[in-house]
């Protein structure tokens, strides 16, 4: 599964960047295009990401790899989401691709994982939720782009 997704995520892709701060309620809907290529010979992608957040332009970018077994790795870092921190992600495939990160927040340890799904070769959808101290998961953002290339 892994190099079939990897090789699959490849490409243009244009879509919507939406951002929740607090459940239920969007705080910003942007146009979005994200540009992956593979690299070190198809075993990673990296994934550079444009949106705006309220009209400020944002952009993120994603190395994202799997060892051959399905246990994934991904480093993260966004101009909105991460500051000047690197978010170290690890995960694994069920029906989607899931991954799992942390980070700080108020002294407390929060989590913040991240979904791919691919339901035909041309629409992926890009789903993270943060997940509060005591474990509670709430959606945080959704990226749903189309394949341009």
């Amino acid at each position: 599964m892994s190099e079939n997704l990897i090789e699959a995520l490849v490409g243009e892709w244009e879509g919507v960047y939406k951002l929740w701060l607090e459940p239920g309620v969007l705080r910003s809907e942007s146009p979005a295009r994200a540009s992956i290529r593979a690299v070190l010979a198809g075993r990673y992608v990296v994934v550079d990401y444009h949106w705006a957040d309220r009209g400020a332009p944002q952009e993120g970018t994603m190395l994202l790899g799997c060892d051959g077994e399905d246990a994934w790795q991904m480093a993260w870092v966004d101009t909105w989401h991460t500051s000047r921190s690197i978010m170290s992600c690890t995960g694994g495939a069920g029906a989607d691709l899931s991954i799992l990160g942390s980070y700080d927040h108020a002294d407390e340890q929060w989590g913040w994982r991240t979904t791919w799904a691919m339901s035909c070769a041309d629409h992926l959808v890009v789903r993270a939720w943060n997940i509060s101290p005591h474990g509670k998961e709430e959606l945080a953002t959704e990226m749903a782009y189309e394949r341009r290339d």
